[in-house]
């Protein structure tokens, strides 16, 4: 009984084997169909890709260099010799026209003026003398009692004495100016750039205590080539100093070519309220347009060729690869990488204009490109794929 029932066991399970087998072979094979397709797909690398653009003519952005000057800068001193008496600023400090910076010593100036002003009296007081005189003889000369000639020694004498009035006069305005000129005043307003002098120092007439900046209005020198001077249309400009752009008006400019760095100076004036500094450097921005066809493409898609040339891929469809029959690739957007080669005329920092045997609206890999080699197929994204079968049927059109 036990033999039997066992067998029967067996026998429906014997049934059964067929039937498990034949589904674990199915998806063994869905497996490898699904794998083969996988590896198919992954065998075609997607570039990113973009069209060239037709130029005809670009522009090279030239900057050229200046600084920034004070609109008045001096070197300020006394006019005579003397001692430092008093300072009364400090170097960067803020002055207004006017202001007192500095004083001599003048005690022998007021020991002098006195001398002078007591001269004055003492001549006065002889032409009154004289004076008095003259009038009492020429009423004694009415009536017959003097001679003329005393008169006229009296009167070249009022005469002599009034000349040195005039003279101790003159002294006296020369010591009150040098007395004026021992106190050093701003000549405008600006902020103290450098001080030279200590209290007490004995100084030469001329020498320089003071160097004074003017705050406020400053102005911009910069030398520019005699091209570039036609592209200065209108007076309003920018300047750049310390990466910020400030307006600015053109002043000036100069009729000769300087000898050393064949510019021609500009002058601009900067706002009032432009937070700028003496001798800082200023630059401004030309253009100059160069007419040449070209195309401009990131520097991105560049890679060097033989014989320090430059080569680009660009993406062409093979009509033969329509026939194929791929499964897991479109063939619309499968594309074939050919490399060209290109003559850089300019470059910035991003982009390169370049020139070469290519086509207006190719379609070429922008970025990635150290990933490819030319003769390789790639796919490109749906959208890009598209606009490049859009570009062959209206080549196709205009040949046909």
């Amino acid at each position: 009984m036990f033999r039997k029932n066992y067998l029967s066991v067996l026998d429906v399970k014997s049934a059964k084997w067929p039937s498990i087998l034949l589904i674990m072979l199915t998806l063994q094979a869905c497996g490898e169909v699904v794998a083969d397709e996988t590896q198919v797909a992954s065998q075609y690398l997607q570039a990113s890709s973009d069209h060239l653009t037709q130029q005809d003519s670009y522009q090279v952005e030239n900057k050229f260099v200046g600084k920034v000057i004070a609109k008045q800068d001096a070197n300020l001193g006394f006019e005579f010799a003397g001692i430092i008496k008093t300072m009364h600023v400090i170097e960067g400090q803020q002055v207004v026209k006017g202001q007192l910076l500095a004083e001599l010593n003048t005690q022998l100036l007021l020991i002098e003026r006195n001398q002078l002003e007591a001269q004055l009296q003492q001549a006065q007081a002889e032409f009154d003398l004289i004076e008095a005189n003259l009038t009492r003889l020429n009423s004694l000369s009415k009536r017959g009692f003097t001679s003329e000639q005393n008169i006229d020694e009296l009167t070249s004498q009022k005469r002599v004495i009034a000349a040195n009035i005039r003279s101790t006069l003159s002294a006296l305005d020369a010591s009150q100016y040098r007395i004026d000129k021992s106190k050093l005043l701003a000549p405008f307003t600006g902020i103290i750039s450098s001080r030279k002098i200590a209290q007490g120092e004995v100084l030469a007439a001329g020498t320089t205590a003071f160097r004074l900046l003017q705050t406020g209005n400053s102005e911009v020198t910069i030398g520019v080539p005699a091209s570039f001077i036609k592209q200065l249309n209108g007076k309003d400009h920018q300047i750049e100093i310390a990466g910020v752009n400030y307006p600015a008006t053109l002043l000036s400019m100069g009729n000769e070519v300087d000898t050393v760095t064949r510019t021609i100076s500009l002058r601009f004036a900067l706002a009032d309220n432009s937070a700028v500094y003496n001798g800082q450097l200023a630059y401004l921005a030309l253009s100059q347009e160069y007419q040449q066809v070209g195309y401009w493409i990131p520097l991105s898609a560049i890679t060097d060729g033989v014989r320090g040339m430059w080569n680009i891929y660009t993406l062409e469809q093979d009509l033969a690869l329509r026939d194929l029959e791929d499964p897991a690739v479109d063939n619309q957007t499968l594309f074939q990488l050919k490399s060209t080669t290109v003559t850089v005329l300019h470059a910035t920092e991003t982009a390169a204009y370049v020139q070469g045997d290519l086509k207006r609206n190719q379609a070429y890999v922008k970025t990635g490109i150290h990933r490819f080699v030319p003769g390789q197929r790639v796919t490109v994204n749906h959208h890009q794929a598209l606009a490049n079968q859009a570009i062959d049927k209206s080549a196709l059109g205009n040949k046909l």
